[in-house]
């Protein structure tokens, strides 16, 4: 059964969200104060509707209640996205993700029932810094404060080895779950092999990958 979302705030942000979940084939409606937003997204997103969230009465009337992930991504207006947040708790939505423009508001959010809270230039620096950092990590996605999804390749030099050889998950506690050989993504079996110019997607905490890429480099050499 799919997944139902809305995402509130169509932003760049919040417009890219929403896309991206269509396009992932989920059911979504996407919702913004603004007509000219709403009619700009309405050309790829089926559901779209104008309409005010701070107002509980109409979240209510629009079925939010039922829906199971909401994204609250409204930008430049603190007030309208605490009361939006407040007003999804209130229906019972379970997973509210809030976009925030600052640190600071990160526990303000949380305790008005907020599962998540995403700073978007604080997400996209830490994935840029990590990846420039290092020449064998291609892709960062930070899951929480501890713990990231990277894609790792594998240097020219490494030495092929199956993956229960390898042992990353006992020596490390990371999790290899996927690998991405020759374009193609799979997930892998212990006894499947890690060949040069391969890239693992590693699950673990920043600190813990941190040494596989260090590991992995150090073999590479």
């Amino acid at each position: 059964m799919k997944k139902s979302f809305i995402v509130i705030g169509l932003g760049r942000f919040g417009s890219f969200v929403a896309r991206s979940l269509a396009n992932l084939n989920c059911d979504i409606l996407a919702m913004d104060i603004s007509e000219d937003c709403v009619t700009d997204i309405a050309r790829d997103i089926e559901h779209c509707v104008i309409a005010d969230s701070t107002k509980i009465s109409t979240l209510k009337e629009l079925g939010v209640a039922s829906i199971d992930h909401a994204v609250v991504a409204i930008g430049n207006n603190l007030e309208a996205s605490i009361l939006t947040t407040m007003n999804l708790k209130a229906l019972g939505v379970k997973n509210i993700t809030v976009r925030s423009d600052s640190e600071g508001y990160r526990e303000i959010y949380e305790r008005l029932g907020a599962t998540e809270v995403i700073i978007p230039e604080e997400a996209s620096a830490t994935s840029l810094a990590n990846q420039i950092a290092s020449d064998a990590i291609l892709d960062y996605y930070a899951i929480d404060r501890d713990y990231a999804i990277v894609q790792i390749q594998v240097g020219p030099k490494f030495p092929s080895q199956t993956l229960i050889d390898l042992n990353l998950r006992n020596k490390f506690d990371v999790n290899i779950v996927g690998i991405i050989h020759e374009d193609k993504f799979y997930i892998p079996r212990g006894t499947d092999y890690l060949v040069p110019s391969d890239i693992m997607v590693l699950v673990g905490t920043k600190q813990k990958i941190r040494k596989v890429d260090a590991f992995i480099n150090q073999e590479t050499k």
